[in-house]
């Protein structure tokens, strides 16, 4: 006898009614009691919702609404590990990260119906090693018309109040990057990258302190451009017995970057490479200095990410790898530490040439993005596995806004969160802190003048680090 499921899954439909009060929150503690109360008896149980649809009349928003709610439950009460995998909820559907079910003991399927005046959901629960359905259960409550036209609603007008600019300082014309990092005994430094230079700053009494600064030469050929665009990187290593803070740079005016060391109260260049590194990451246990290429002089990537492996503090140049990506302006990549001691990739983000934003999953395979709006972008970054920012390509001459865009990308998810207009045109934004909160720096340009007014933003969430 054939049988079908959805990669394996709980099925869960529930039909309720419900007052405005307690209405899906009702619907959604009912289904939660039901899936714990099976798993009450059960040691280190892994599961996650992987199909979720919305067969009922309410909106997406509603059926996203019961989804959090019911998430919200499922995380917080152990022996249940719960994970969430959403990507997206888009027509009625949900799209999920299948990719992470081989972790799972246990998988989930919701379903919304609308039964009359009330709505309905239904569980199932099917267990991977026994290979079959262990628990089905179906609940209900009433749903008057006046808490449908409430859920009807389509903006809550919540969408600017998650992140927000915590500080503004004034920056100079063609600063490349910005970097923070964390030292070893709990200290910050401030890395401002520019074509000819880093400067290195602390702060004291909540401002910018500038104490160290080190030149960069640059050989033949050398390209002339029109913007200058680069890349700076930062990380501790563990080679050789001691930990040392590597630091690299490069850009769109040379075909090579420079990797330097910090030792003995100096900057020491240590190698070079055909590639401008982005980010150090870790695939298959083995630590790797990952980038691209800059089309020559232009302001964008060629379609190739390269990888060096990263061994005792050296680079293994002879043992590049390449992994094709469209063309991009922008690229960050995820990694996520959950699972094991050392941080693995977990996801790729980019900006592609045609200003769309595009998403990869750890296998640098491309997973569709659909949003109810079609998002563009200039410019990204990835927090900690958790967050990424993009910037919208509105900014005009006559339009001197731009939008940013704040995805949640825990467990390979992405799902757009918050967003927020601002004043200028977004140039770069990268990951970091001020003093001990996470977020995004990010670079903008206002057209006060023809020539423009730089400027340095730090964004935070506003209750929590992020």
């Amino acid at each position: 006898m054939k049988r079908y499921f959805f990669v394996g899954c709980i099925f869960l439909f529930v039909v309720s009614a419900i007052g405005y009060a307690n209405g899906i929150e009702t619907l959604a503690l009912k289904a939660s009691k039901g899936i714990l109360n099976y798993f009450d008896s059960k040691n280190n149980v892994r599961t996650s919702i992987v199909k979720f649809d919305n067969f009922s009349d309410v909106s997406d928003l509603t059926a996203q609404k019961y989804y959090q709610l019911l998430v919200a439950n499922l995380e917080t009460h152990p022996p249940v590990k719960f994970t969430d995998l959403m990507i997206n909820f888009h027509k009625k559907r949900g799209k999920f990260n299948l990719n992470r079910i081989d972790r799972l003991n246990y998988l989930i399927y919701i379903k919304l119906i609308k039964n009359r005046d009330k709505l309905g959901t239904g569980t199932a629960i099917f267990s991977r090693s026994l290979d079959k359905i262990v628990y089905i259960k179906y609940f209900e409550v009433d749903f008057s018309a006046g808490d449908r036209d409430l859920y009807e609603t389509r903006d809550y007008g919540f969408k600017s109040t998650g992140f927000s600019r915590q500080i503004e300082i004034d920056a100079d014309k063609n600063l490349l990057d910005f970097k923070s990092i964390i030292n070893p005994d709990g200290t910050y430094r401030y890395f401002f990258y520019y074509p000819e230079q880093i400067e290195i700053f602390k702060i004291e009494n909540n401002l910018f302190k500038k104490y160290f600064s080190f030149k960069l030469e640059w050989g033949r050929p050398y390209y002339p451009v029109m913007d200058y665009e680069g890349r700076l990187s930062l990380f501790y290593f563990d080679g050789n017995g001691d930990s040392r803070l590597y630091l690299t740079v490069g850009g769109n005016f040379s075909p090579h970057s420079k990797v330097f060391y910090f030792q003995d109260n100096q900057w020491r260049e240590t190698d070079t490479i055909d590639f401008v590194p982005i980010k150090l990451i870790q695939l298959n246990g083995i630590d790797y200095l990952a980038g691209a290429r800059y089309d020559e002089g232009k302001n964008y990537f060629k379609g190739k990410l390269l990888l060096i492996p990263f061994l005792s503090g050296a680079l293994q140049q002879e043992n590049l790898l390449e992994k094709q990506v469209p063309p991009f302006y922008s690229l960050d990549f995820s990694t996520n530490n959950q699972h094991q001691q050392e941080p693995m990739l977990e996801t790729i983000h980019l900006i592609d040439t045609d200003y769309n934003y595009r998403f990869f999953a750890g296998d640098f395979e491309e997973r569709i993005v659909v949003h109810e709006k079609k998002k563009h972008g200039s410019s990204l970054a990835a927090l900690d596995g958790q967050w990424l920012a993009v910037s919208d390509y509105s900014f005009t001459i006559n339009n001197n806004n731009d939008t940013l865009y704040f995805y949640k990308i825990e467990e390979g998810s992405n799902r757009l969160v918050y967003e927020n207009r601002m004043n200028g045109q977004v140039i770069f934004i990268s990951p970091g802190t001020w003093k001990s909160r996470k977020g995004f720096w990010i670079y903008v340009k206002k057209m006060k003048n023809e020539h423009g007014d730089y400027h340095l933003q730090f964004w935070s969430k506003n209750n929590d680090n992020a």
